[in-house]
């Protein structure tokens, strides 16, 4: 998931990469993962973790006085800007030099911006962490409001200059957004009337973020005379797919209770965030929330809704089938919503070390040649990722993309081939964030989020494909493939695009000027996930509290992203199985960043997104999947 930081300004405040803004692109990534290890099922303390499994900030800041000095030393030059150029923006000239300094500034704004959120979400019980967390959104606030004249001079600039900067290539992005703000631009003041409220719009997504982290109790939970402890990040990484059926059974409904004694304060809450976004939207002028919330990504409404309905339609079959068949070889006469992430072959599943799982990442992405291997092998000798499972955690996984330093990952490690897919994942995005960094600068070096996903889950494709071609027997070549639907596939054209379903139906509800409680919102992602899986999934009441599970909610129309992202992935593997140029035209792709709309990003691997036929060839390589799949099951007699 992309988050994009403390004090989120969000679209409407800034039309440039805000220190937030590019907090990066924070891909919480929540996983599935069975472990039946005695010693897993409680989390231990962060004190209580080697080095090696935690990251190393110190590239960064060498610690929190570090950090407070690049804070002051930041607002220093952000006043000398202000004094240098506030009403002093007219010709093309001004512009360009501001520019060059602007760009210097929002580098160090995004130092500070990940270093304020990165610690926390390792430990939310930190009070430490929590004074960086709220140090850099003081600042940022700050930052964001005495920078908003510089936002404010170039959308109000004469359109012979905006064209002249536009045609400058390191400001390609910057321009477009800027075009794009400026059809819907609402004055200086109430600019920084909105810029100032930052922190406000930004209030539902961090109670949501803390009520998630801190207050979501799970009740123990007894199977054959052991008493299991539950937890948000318990259930999420080892209890939803164990292969004992009481175990996922107890799991789901302890877990699903948990959620439904907040469920009316999460609705509130998700209320006051949609309610936001259409008064924003409102105002600006835009014909729907929707067109608002889509118009930085640069997609249309059509794209969008596309997305979404041949998925729900044509690929449902699809995942009907394949769930129908691991009930079957499974010996399950229903399958529950308790039931639908277990996997088709639990006993294959191997323990895997965090040693084996930079040995499996190594390997599979070989085939993009050495300049990428040499980039990314830096993550483990560098201490990139923090692998600690402790107590506090955030639940999820990111990638974060300080600019020009190196990328982080969090996780949570917990030793099954699940994990190695949420790594590679994550090393997807810091490929391209490396690529983008170092060929494009600061303002276009982001992919549009519309297409933010397609690095991610290119890499996972590169890992069931290794892991494939290492077996000869019809069971790992099953166990691979499976990896495949589940890992790469399902979460991302399944959990979260059944999101963008339940969010279009919120929106939709919303536009036509009604309202919302917990109660509505459990019919409406009931309703959601019953039409699309239909008898292979019995759908109840707690299946319907999934709605409370994901922050994606708080970011706009982010979740559908997973599966546009995933369709250009995709379009990329097959590129780079069948075409001798499709290593150099996938890492071109990854070099181009922002520079170009995701249209023209796309077709530099031949994808032409503005037709359904990407997507359409993705669903029947899945069907292709499956299919082969069940021919391997049939080998085995199952």
């Amino acid at each position: 998931m992309v988050n994009f930081s403390s004090s989120f300004q969000d679209f409407y405040t800034s039309i440039f990469p805000s220190p937030s803004m590019f907090l990066s692109f924070f891909l919480l990534y929540l996983r599935k993962n069975t472990d039946q290890k005695e010693n897993i099922m409680e989390l231990k303390k962060r004190s209580e973790f080697p080095e090696n499994e935690l990251w190393d900030l110190t590239a960064l800041y060498q610690d929190q006085e570090d950090f407070l000095r690049a804070i002051e030393k930041t607002r220093e030059e952000i006043n000398e800007f202000v004094r240098n150029y506030k009403g002093n923006l007219h010709t093309f000239e001004d512009f360009e030099a501001a520019f060059a300094i602007f760009e210097q500034i929002q580098i160090q704004l995004s130092h500070i911006g990940n270093y304020s959120f990165m610690p926390q979400t390792t430990d939310f019980g930190d009070e430490a962490f929590a004074e960086i967390a709220q140090a850099g959104m003081d600042f940022e606030t700050w930052a964001s409001v005495e920078l908003s004249f510089f936002d404010d001079a170039l959308v109000e600039a004469d359109e012979d200059v905006l064209e002249r900067l536009g045609q400058l290539p390191h400001l390609t992005f910057a321009i477009r957004q800027a075009k794009i703000k400026k059809a819907h631009y609402l004055g200086a003041d109430v600019e920084k009337t909105l810029t100032n409220l930052g922190e406000v719009f930004y209030g539902p997504q961090d109670i949501y973020t803390k009520m998630r982290a801190g207050d979501f109790e799970m009740a123990d939970f007894e199977v054959d005379g052991k008493v299991y402890k539950n937890s948000f990040v318990t259930y999420e990484n080892f209890y939803q797919n164990h292969e004992n059926a009481e175990v996922r059974e107890k799991a789901f409904r302890s877990f699903s209770e948990g959620l439904r004694k907040h469920q009316n304060t999460a609705a509130a809450t998700y209320l006051a965030q949609v309610k936001s976004e259409k008064l924003i939207a409102d105002m600006r002028g835009y014909d729907s929330v929707f067109d608002y919330l889509l118009a930085e990504q640069e997609v249309d409404r059509a794209m969008f809704d596309r997305q979404i309905d041949l998925i729900m339609k044509d690929f449902a079959p699809v995942a009907q089938k394949f769930l129908k068949h691991v009930a079957k070889v499974n010996g399950l006469e229903k399958m529950t919503f308790a039931d639908w992430k277990l996997d088709l072959d639990s006993a294959l599943n191997p323990d895997v070390t965090i040693d084996d799982a930079y040995d499996l990442v190594m390997k599979s992405v070989a085939p993009l040649g050495e300049e990428y291997s040499r980039e990314i092998a830096r993550y483990q000798t560098e201490r990139w990722v923090d692998f600690a499972a402790n107590e506090g955690k955030d639940s999820g996984g990111y990638a974060a993309d300080p600019y020009r330093v190196h990328p982080y990952v969090l996780m949570s490690w917990t030793g099954r081939m699940s994990d190695v897919y949420t790594l590679i994942h994550e090393i997807g995005h810091s490929g391209q964030f490396i690529f983008s960094d170092n060929n494009q600068s600061y303002f276009n070096a982001h992919m549009s989020t519309y297409y933010v996903e397609a690095p991610s889950t290119f890499n996972e494709l590169l890992l069931s494909d290794y892991l494939e071609h290492q077996f000869d027997d019809p069971r790992q070549k099953r166990f691979a493939l499976a990896h495949r639907l589940t890992d790469t596939y399902f979460h991302n054209f399944i959990t979260h695009l059944l999101e963008a379903a339940f969010q279009r139906k919120v929106y939709t509800l919303i536009e036509e000027g009604g309202t919302f409680g917990a109660s509505k919102l459990n019919s409406i992602m009931k309703e959601v996930l019953t039409e699309f899986w239909g008898d292979a999934v019995e759908i109840d009441d707690d299946a319907a509290l999934t709605w409370m599970r994901q922050s994606h909610y708080y970011m706009g129309l982010y979740s559908y992203t997973y599966s546009a992202g995933l369709v250009i992935s995709t379009a990329g593997y097959l590129h780079l199985k069948n075409s001798e140029n499709g290593a150099k035209d996938w890492l071109d792709l990854l070099k181009s960043g922002g520079s170009k709309t995701p249209l023209e990003s796309a077709m530099i691997i031949g994808a032409d997104i503005s037709t359904d036929k990407p997507l359409r060839d993705t669903i029947q390589f899945l069907s292709d999947t499956v299919d082969q799949i069940i021919a391997y099951s049939a080998e085995l007699g199952e």
